[in-house]
C-alpha cells in the first residue's frame, strides 16, 4: 500500500506555521526551554504516542527507521523545518490504512466470545508490536473487548440479562457492527483530506506544550476557548455528551432554538450534521470540537441534524441558529438550612467575561447580584463552591475579591520584564460574615488566585482536596500569519492562532500558586478523582518560586481558628465515607488497569466488579437518607413574587440541581465549618 506523501506546498506551508509559531515562543514566552537534543527527543516520542496513543499502528521498525530524527527536531524547529513530521505522517498514513483494512476484515465476521483471552485496554507506555501478525492479534483483542462491551450494553438496554444459552448471534452483530461503525468514522477522519492538517495541529500543539503545558497551537477556525470564556455563542442550545463515540443531546439549554423547536429532545444520538455544502457528516468518533463546529456558525442560519432516540426511527431535523447564552454553567445561588441557621451557597463554574465589555454579564457581576439576593435572606454564612473552576479572566478575579473583603491586594503577575499588583477595587465589599471556599485538585488558574488571596488575608477558611490544581501562569492568544498586500491583491494568510504563557501568577506573599496550587486550610480527601490531571503530572509544567511579598494588612478572624480547624480534621478522620471513598478509588484504579478478561462470562465478571465499584464510590459521596441537606431556593426578599414570570423548565432544572446538592458529604462538610465559625466566636 503507498504511503501519502506530504507534497511540496503542503510541507512549505506547514514550515511557515512552524516557524511564526517558534519565532513567537523564543521572543515572547515568559520562560523559554532551550531547542536541544534532550527536548527533541522528548517532542519525538510524544508525537508518536499522539499519534498511536495505544501502541498498535506503528511497528517497531518504524519507530526505529524514524530514529533518525530523534535528535533533529529542535534543529528543525529553529530553522521552521517539519522534516520530522513529514515522514512521521507518512508512515502513519500507510500503517492506518493497513489497520482499516485490517479492522473492517475481522469485523465482517462473527467473533468468539467464548473464547478465554485478555487484554490490556489502555497501552501507552506498551511496545510497539515487533511485526504485522503481532499487530493482528493486538487489533483482534481490541476489536473484541469493543464488542463485548457494546454487547453487554445491548444486553442491559433489552432488559434480557445474561443469555443462559450462550452468546446471543443478534446482539452479537449490532455491536460488532457498532464498533465498525466507529472505527469506520476513526480511519476516515484520520486519513481523509483534512487528517493530515489535523495531525499537524496536534503536532505543532505537543512540541509547543514541551515547553509549557498551557501554551497550544490551534488551528485558524478553532474559536473553542472564546467561546468557553464568553459563555455566549451562535447555536442551536444543547449539551452534548459521549458514549462509546456516539454523540448524544446530554441537555437542552432553556431558551435556545432546540428547546423551542420541540424537534430535538434529551438522550437524542446525533448519528449525523450536514457540513457546509449540504452533505451529511457521521460524527461518530469524531473530537467534539468537530462537532461543536459543525452545529455552530452564523446567527440566522440552519443546521441539519439525523437524530435518533434510543429504539426509535432516525430522523431529520433543522433548526435555526441564533446567540446562545449559557445560563446553566453561570454563578447561581442556593440556601442551606440546617439547625435555625441558613447559609448562603453560591456555585460559580468559570470565571467567565462579558464578551461586550460592558462587564454587565461577567461573572463578578452575576456573583454580585448572587450575593445581594442571599444578604436579603439575611444568611449566617456563605460557601463559595470553585470546585471544577478551571479559572478565566483576571479583572473578574480581582472585582470579586472585593465584594469579600476591604480594598486590598489581590495577586501580582509578573511578567519577563516587570511585576505588577492587582488591587481590588475601593468601596465595594459589602459581606463581611462568615466565608467559607470550597476547592478540589480541578480548581485551577483564576480560582487559585481567588483562593489564595482570600486566605492570604484571613478572611476564608477554605475546604477541599490536598491542593488546587497548580496553575499559575496566564497566557494570551496571539495570532500568527503573514501579511498580505492589499495594493497587489495578496490577502494577508493565517497561520492560526498560539496560546502562549507570558506571565506568573503570585500570592500576596510572594509565593506563586505554580505547580503547587493553594492548600486547603481543612483537607477532606486527597482527590476527588484518581484520574484527574493537575500540574504536576506535567513534565514540562513551570518551576516553583517566589517573589518579596507585597504590602498587605491581614484582617483578625472574628473566630477561633485553631479550635475550628481542630475540630474539622477530627472530624474528617473519623468519617468513614471519606476514608472508604479513598479506598475505593484506588481498588477501581487498580482494576482497571489490569488484563481485562475477553470470554463473556470473564467480562461479565469484570464488568460487574467495576460498575460496582463505582455505584460504591458514588453512594459513599452522598449522605445517607434521612441526612440530607435542607436546600431552598434563594429569591429576593425585595421583590414581589407575583412578578416574578414562571418558568417551568427552570425550575425543574433548579429541583433537579437541588438534589444533587442535598446529598453533597461534601457540601455538608463545608455547612459544619460555618457551624464551628459561629460556635467558636474568638
Amino acid at each position: 500500500m503507498a504511503q501519502q506523501v506530504v507534497t511540496s506546498d503542503e510541507s512549505a506551508f506547514h514550515n511557515a506555521i512552524a516557524k511564526a509559531a517558534f519565532r513567537k515562543v523564543k521572543k515572547d514566552h515568559y520562560a523559554p526551554k532551550p531547542l536541544d537534543d534532550a527536548y527533541s527527543a522528548i517532542v519525538w516520542k510524544a508525537f508518536f504516542q499522539t499519534l498511536d496513543p495505544n501502541s498498535h499502528l506503528f511497528l517497531q521498525g518504524d519507530i526505529s527507521q524514524l530514529a533518525g530524527y530523534k535528535n533533529q527536531i529542535d534543529d528543525e524547529l529553529n530553522a521552521g523545518n517539519t522534516a520530522f513530521f513529514d515522514a512521521a505522517y507518512s508512515v502513519y498514513y500507510k500503517r492506518a490504512k493497513e489497520a482499516e483494512a485490517l479492522c473492517m476484515k475481522i469485523l465482517a465476521k462473527p467473533l468468539d466470545l467464548q473464547k478465554k483471552d485478555s487484554v490490556v485496554v489502555w497501552r501507552k507506555n506498551e511496545p510497539f508490536p515487533a511485526n504485522e501478525a503481532a499487530r493482528e492479534a493486538l487489533w483482534r483483542k481490541e476489536l473484541k473487548y469493543y464488542t463485548l462491551r457494546n454487547y453487554v450494553e445491548l444486553e442491559k438496554n433489552a432488559g434480557t440479562g445474561k443469555n443462559k444459552n450462550g452468546v446471543d448471534a443478534t446482539l452479537e452483530a449490532k455491536a460488532r457492527e457498532k464498533v465498525r461503525k466507529w472505527y469506520a468514522s476513526l480511519f476516515l477522519k484520520a486519513t481523509g483530506k483534512e487528517g493530515m492538517n489535523e495531525r499537524f495541529s496536534q503536532y505543532l500543539s505537543l512540541a509547543v506544550a514541551e515547553i509549557d503545558p498551557h501554551t497550544a497551537y490551534t488551528a485558524p477556525t478553532d474559536k473553542a476557548f472564546n467561546d468557553m470564556l464568553t459563555k455566549r455563542f451562535c447555536g442551536i442550545g444543547v449539551e452534548l455528551s459521549t458514549k462509546d463515540a456516539d454523540y448524544y443531546i446530554k441537555r437542552l439549554l432553556p431558551g435556545g432554538t432546540a428547546y423551542k423547536s420541540g424537534l430535538v429532545k434529551e438522550n437524542d444520538v446525533v448519528i449525523a450534521i450536514a457540513d457546509s455544502k449540504g452533505n451529511m457528516q457521521e460524527v461518530s468518533g469524531w473530537e467534539s470540537t468537530q462537532v461543536s463546529s459543525l452545529i455552530r456558525g452564523e446567527k440566522g442560519t440552519a443546521v441539519t441534524m439525523k437524530l435518533q432516540q434510543p429504539g426509535e426511527k432516525e430522523r431529520i431535523v433543522t433548526v435555526n441558529r441564533e446567540e446562545i447564552v449559557d445560563m446553566e454553567n453561570r454563578a447561581k445561588s442556593a440556601l442551606i438550612q440546617k439547625d435555625g441557621k441558613i447559609f448562603g451557597y453560591i456555585y460559580l463554574p468559570l470565571f467567565y467575561v462579558d464578551a461586550s465589555g460592558m462587564s454587565l454579564n461577567g461573572c463578578s457581576a452575576d456573583v454580585y447580584r448572587e450575593v445581594v439576593k442571599l444578604q436579603e435572606n439575611n444568611v449566617d454564612g456563605i460557601i463559595m463552591d470553585l470546585r471544577g473552576n478551571g479559572g478565566g479572566g483576571l479583572d473578574e478575579v480581582v472585582k470579586m475579591s472585593g465584594f469579600f473583603m476591604p480594598q486590598g491586594p489581590v495577586t501580582m503577575l509578573r511578567s519577563k520584564d516587570s511585576a505588577n499588583s492587582y488591587i481590588s477595587p475601593a468601596g465595594l465589599s459589602f459581606y463581611e460574615g462568615p466565608l467559607t471556599v470550597l476547592v478540589d485538585e480541578n480548581s485551577a488558574s483564576a480560582s487559585e488566585i481567588f483562593t489564595a488571596a482570600v486566605q492570604d488575608r484571613g478572611r476564608a477558611v477554605v475546604v477541599g482536596t490536598s491542593s488546587t490544581f497548580g496553575k499559575g501562569t496566564a497566557q494570551s492568544m496571539l495570532a500568527i500569519g503573514k501579511m498580505g498586500d492589499q495594493t497587489k491583491g495578496i490577502p494577508d494568510t493565517s497561520y492560526g492562532n498560539i496560546r502562549l504563557t507570558l506571565q506568573k501568577f503570585y500570592r500576596i506573599t510572594g509565593a506563586a500558586t505554580q505547580l503547587r496550587g493553594v492548600t486547603p486550610d481543612i483537607v477532606l480527601q486527597d482527590r476527588m478523582s484518581l484520574m484527574s490531571v493537575m500540574e504536576k503530572d506535567y513534565p514540562s509544567a513551570l518551576p516553583y518560586d517566589s517573589i518579596a511579598a507585597t504590602p498587605f494588612e491581614r484582617l483578625p478572624f472574628t473566630f477561633n481558628y485553631a479550635t475550628v480547624i481542630a475540630q474539622a480534621k477530627e472530624r474528617v478522620r473519623k468519617d468513614a465515607a471519606l476514608q472508604e471513598v479513598s479506598s475505593y478509588m484506588h481498588r477501581l484504579k487498580a482494576l482497571q488497569e489490569k488484563p481485562v478478561l475477553l470470554d463473556l462470562a470473564g467480562y461479565h465478571e469484570y464488568n460487574q466488579q467495576v460498575t460496582q465499584l463505582e455505584k460504591k464510590i458514588q453512594q459513599l459521596k452522598e449522605l445517607k437518607e434521612g441526612h440530607y441537606l435542607q436546600v431552598l431556593p434563594a429569591v429576593y426578599q425585595s421583590i414581589n413574587p407575583a412578578f416574578v414570570k414562571a418558568d417551568p423548565v427552570a425550575e425543574a432544572k433548579q429541583t433537579e440541581w437541588f438534589q444533587q446538592l442535598r446529598k453533597d458529604i461534601y457540601l455538608e462538610q463545608t455547612v459544619t465549618v460555618l457551624e464551628d465559625m459561629l460556635a467558636n466566636p474568638k
